[in-house]
């Protein structure tokens, strides 16, 4: 059965470039022959080798004749997923339906070739194999540029390891410009034999080079990465002997206004591959049954502005005109090829992941019960996580890395904190329950989804308050590896550079110690280490820096180490770790500083690590987190206005309402005896009331604003933050702010303190210019109390006049 390819100026260009058609009739190529010997030619210079292709149009006559050979019933999948049907598709509506094997018959050698996915998530895997399959039979094509993101493959054969081939003339691969090897061994495999070269990137920075592309746009400028194996100076991401010796490098340094700013350089993109769920004839795509949206628009947009084709994977067709247009994720003027998946081979070539076939809760399409999150088991994982917690705060947004921080959501679960929180993925999802392990990537019931590289920008400008990663390796410094674990294992960075640099609180979590670990605790709250690790992971050198403790000082970020037992920080402090926790029941000599390579500072204010910890009970540790009721009040007597947030406050039972009600009686009561009744501004968001007792605490509110509150307005979240700024900012005690920042109470406050305290009292972050104008580039001095208001004054009218 054939299937029609109508060859648009661009596709036709490459069929006559091509010495072979595949699935086509002897007649049809032909037909192209001749009427491509008697086409005007154009010359490029398409990698540096001169060629001379030829444009031609398909005329009304062989229009008729190629719709003559494609008369055949076409089986597809029901666009309500049921059972297939036979049906033609309409002649006019072929143009850009095509197979698998067609489609990458475009593709020539030395080709750039720009692939979506993560990790196993959305791999458009019927193309890959196809395009695989072509150079196992033809040795072509060869030498391609490869560049991706997120890995998509399933650590073994399938995704992007179907283009690990060689044995031909030349190897399939020339150059892979990744993120995330992990998931593509056969690839990384490539790369450490030195038979192809290679570099590894920051994920975000790679979206934004596909972005840069699209908008003719010299490469993305930024600053993620300075100081790490990314950075030129460091080896600009280079990941064997063949990339440090190419003349391209896709990584360079650049000044803007006396700063150091690394390019990631747009690259032109000959062939993106994309994977959607649905298309219609026209070649509109849509993303309905997708986990994720994988930068399927950036990176067709990219190719389509290079000049290039984008090949486009799906499931089923829809009539021309039937999708809704807001829906579209991929415009059909962007889409040059579609390849449809028939339904008995989707559980092969086009699951929702290599994990699983499909899974509504994922995607969006329904929202799975909400059962209780188990707790996690007591071990050194959930001591690790118990600990990181407690950095928590309300209405934080928080990225947690794949392996020991996934613990923190359950340990958040387990203390009643989840609601309060927003989790998020660097691939673009907000809200939810994160999936785990080799399902990593989108969230059980996410509350949005948008385009990896938008969630990137956001990252990258300090829309993360929070991030827990994991580390392989530690060195004195506070620099961390995760990308590198030997010279004969490629794993790369993911998006842990974007999220570590921009991060303002950022948490490592590792055991003290790694392979044979085993500790458990007694019922006092004790740590017991039973077996000692045999790998220490707290070493003289990292194998590969992913994260810079100097960089890190420099931009003032607040950075803890947190182990099973012992928490380290780095800060401008110290040139190296300093030791500010240790577990109940351990012997510092022996079970800490005997574990480590080198010797780290040692507090002179070394505090227990809480010893609800090691309990096997829930820690109740709301109070912490959320503050006492007292601290939920403020009033500001010159224009008479009392905020109360009650964010977090649970009234679940009768007992809970008399006690609410009383405190809220007293705390206005002392109020009113001296000024009258008050405006009030309030913060219902959060509240969490028994749907019993609804009636009695609105009835009893309204007898409370009746008898205290002149008028009252409600804010949530971010919004009563602001409300509350401004008068804060009316009546701005400096000396008061002072020691609030100054938080070792050594009489300065430092970059971090700063930028900390800025974030806590202000909702505002700090730029590295903002911070490096303070400082002066030398993080490590502290401006002093004199000082101080003038720098906090002139950043507070800086931040009003930006």
């Amino acid at each position: 059965m054939a299937n029609q390819l109508r060859y648009t100026p661009i596709l036709a260009r490459r069929v006559a470039a091509n010495s072979t058609l595949t699935s086509h009739s002897s007649d049809l190529k032909r037909t192209i022959s001749i009427l491509a010997a008697n086409s005007p030619t154009v010359t490029s210079h398409h990698n540096t080798t001169k060629t001379t292709y030829r444009y031609f149009r398909i005329s009304k006559d062989l229009q008729a004749h190629v719709d003559s050979l494609n008369e055949y019933p076409t089986k597809q999948t029901a666009l309500d997923g049921g059972a297939s049907s036979y049906y033609n598709i309409p002649k006019r509506s072929k143009q850009k339906i095509t197979t698998a094997e067609d489609a990458v018959s475009l593709i020539r050698n030395g080709d750039t070739v720009a692939v979506s996915g993560f990790v196993c998530q959305g791999t458009p895997e019927a193309v890959l194999k196809a395009l695989g399959k072509r150079y196992e039979s033809e040795g072509a094509p060869f030498d391609l540029t490869l560049v991706f993101g997120g890995g998509p493959g399933d650590w073994s054969t399938r995704g992007l390891n179907h283009l690990a081939k060689k044995g031909g003339t030349k190897n399939m691969l020339k150059r892979t410009i990744g993120s995330h090897y992990g998931q593509v061994p056969m690839v990384a495999q490539m790369a450490l034999d030195e038979e192809c070269e290679a570099w590894a990137l920051p994920m975000g920075s790679i979206s934004r080079m596909l972005r840069a592309k699209a908008t003719h746009s010299p490469g993305h400028i930024t600053m993620v990465g300075t100081g790490t194996f990314v950075d030129p100076d460091l080896g600009g991401g280079t990941c064997n002997e063949a990339a440090r010796k190419s003349l391209f490098q896709p990584v360079s340094k650049i000044d803007i206004d006396g700063q150091q700013n690394l390019l990631y350089k747009a690259l032109p993109i000959n062939v993106a591959i994309i994977r959607a769920t649905t298309a219609d004839t026209s070649g509109n795509l849509t993303i309905e049954r997708e986990s994720l949206m994988c930068d399927q628009m950036n990176t067709a947009m990219a190719a389509r502005n290079s000049g290039g084709i984008v090949i486009a994977q799906v499931m089923r067709l829809a009539k021309n005109g039937s999708l809704n247009p807001k829906q579209v994720a991929v415009p059909a003027p962007l889409v040059d090829c579609v390849v449809v998946v028939d339904e008995e081979d989707q559980d092969e070539l086009h699951s929702m992941s290599f994990v699983e076939r499909y899974n509504p809760s994922l995607t969006g399409q329904i929202r799975s019960p909400e059962d209780a999150i188990a707790p996690l088991p007591m071990s050194q994982r959930k001591v690790i996580a118990r600990r990181a917690f407690f950095e928590l705060k309300p209405d934080m947004v928080v990225n947690l890395g794949i392996g020991l921080p996934e613990g923190v959501a359950r340990v958040a679960a387990e203390e009643d904190m989840l609601d309060y929180i927003t989790l998020s993925t660097e691939p673009g999802v907000f809200g939810g329950l994160p999936a785990s392990g080799h399902s990593f990537g989108p969230a059980y019931n996410p509350a949005a989804v948008i385009e990896m590289n938008q969630m990137f920008d956001f990252y990258d400008g300090g829309g993360l308050d929070i991030s827990f990663l994991g580390a392989a390796q530690i060195s004195p410094r506070g620099d961390v590896n995760v990308s590198r674990m030997s010279k004969d294992r490629l794993t790369g960075p993911g998006g842990f550079i974007d999220i570590s640099q921009s991060t303002d609180v950022v948490m490592f979590m590792s055991p003290l110690t790694a392979s044979g670990l085993d500790v458990t605790t007694t019922k006092n709250g004790k740590l017991i280490i039973n077996k000692e690790g045999s790998i220490k992971k707290f070493v003289n050198m990292v194998g590969e820096v992913t994260f810079s403790g100097d960089e890190a000082v420099r931009r003032g970020q607040k950075v803890l180490y947190v182990t099973e037992r012992a928490v380290f920080r780095r800060s401008s402090h110290h040139p190296v770790l300093e030791l500010i926790e240790i577990a109940p029941g351990v012997d510092l000599q022996k079970d800490v500083l005997n574990q480590i390579e080198f010797e780290p500072v040692v507090s002179s204010n070394l505090k227990l690590m809480d010893r609800r910890i090691f309990l096997e009970k829930k820690m109740n540790a709301a109070s912490e987190i959320f503050g006492s009721f007292k601290d939920r009040f403020s009033y500001h007597a010159e224009d008479n206005v009392m905020f109360l947030n009650l964010c977090g406050i649970s009234l679940n039972s009768d007992e809970d309402m008399d006690w609410y009600f009383r405190c809220l009686r007293e705390t206005f009561g002392e109020v009113k005896s001296e000024h009258g009744k008050m405006n009030m501004v309030i913060n219902y968001d959060g509240l969490n009331l028994n749907g019993s007792l609804e009636n009695r605490y609105w009835q009893e509110t309204q007898e409370i604003a009746n008898e205290f509150y002149l008028n009252v307005r409600r804010f949530a979240g971010g919004a009563f933050h602001h409300a509350q700024l401004g008068k804060k900012l009316e009546t701005l005690d400096t000396d008061k702010l002072f020691r609030e920042f100054d938080s070792n109470d050594n009489g300065s406050v430092n970059a971090t303190e700063l930028r900390e305290g800025f974030r806590r009292e202000f909702c505002r972050r700090l730029t590295q210019k903002e911070l490096d104008q303070v400082f002066g580039g030398d993080a490590e001095h502290g401006i002093s109390k004199k000082q101080f208001a003038f720098v906090v004054q002139e950043l507070l009218e800086g931040g009003r006049k930006q």
